[in-house]
């Protein structure tokens, strides 16, 4: 039986000079490479774990297509690998949203690969609300979202969206209540793509395993306390 949710994680294939660019030139393009591919292991482990426990088919959708090298394959586990399909976000989106409903998921939730510190529990409090709601969002600090939820999707939601401006998470929001569609939002987070931002993470991540926390996105701790001693995050 095919399980009611499907937890998807939508990425960039990884590719210099063509991931990370708002991190350059603070960054250099090897760097900003070497920070998405760690972004994005973690970012396959969450997903692994928290589809686990939401009971949910976990799914990677990738910008393009090609192989997948072997330091990202061992953390793909089961996971399957699909294609974006689409000329723009929006267009993407909504053609994963309807793959997934058409094989019979009733709750898809997508997850961007700038956020594998988010805490598990906002993923399953995700599906949660969609017992609820017809869409749940997940604002993050820059105006965007980084979760995105639904049961039901119109594609109003997803057309003609400024993407990558501050605009889009509430414009969603008004569009959704405009249109009568019932949308609930999680707490807001923040993802990793502004140097600033970089430097946040590394303080986050370094303040919660002194307090032993776990899990932690190992592969972005181990990255960014290289940096750190090579006095990058100065």
């Amino acid at each position: 039986m095919t399980p009611r949710g499907a937890l998807l994680l939508f990425a960039r294939s990884p590719r210099l000079g063509q991931v990370k660019s708002r991190l350059m030139p603070r960054f250099s393009a090897a760097e900003a490479l070497a920070l998405h591919c760690a972004l994005l292991m973690d970012s396959l482990d969450l997903v692994t774990r928290a589809a686990q426990a939401c009971a949910a088919t976990p799914l990677l959708y990738l910008s393009e297509a090609g192989e997948v090298d072997a330091a990202l394959s061992a953390h793909l586990g089961a996971m399957t690998v699909k294609i974006q399909q689409g000329a723009d976000l929006g267009e993407r989106l909504l053609s994963a949203f309807r793959e997934c409903f058409e094989t019979e998921h009733r709750e898809i939730v997508v997850l961007g690969s700038d956020s594998p510190h988010l805490p598990d529990a906002y993923v399953a409090r995700a599906f949660e609300e969609l017992r609820k709601a017809e869409i749940v969002i997940g604002p993050a600090r820059d105006g965007g979202y980084y979760l995105l939820g639904a049961s039901r999707l119109p594609a109003s939601l997803l057309t003609d969206m400024p993407w990558g401006t501050p605009q889009v998470y509430r414009e969603t929001v008004r569009r959704a209540r405009k249109d009568g569609v019932s949308i609930t939002s999680l707490p807001a987070w923040y993802d990793v793509d502004r140097p600033e931002s970089v430097i946040q993470l590394w303080r986050d991540l370094a303040s919660r395993r002194s307090r032993g926390e776990d899990p932690l996105p190992r592969a972005c701790l181990s990255l960014l306390e290289a940096w750190d001693r090579g006095n990058r995050l100065g």
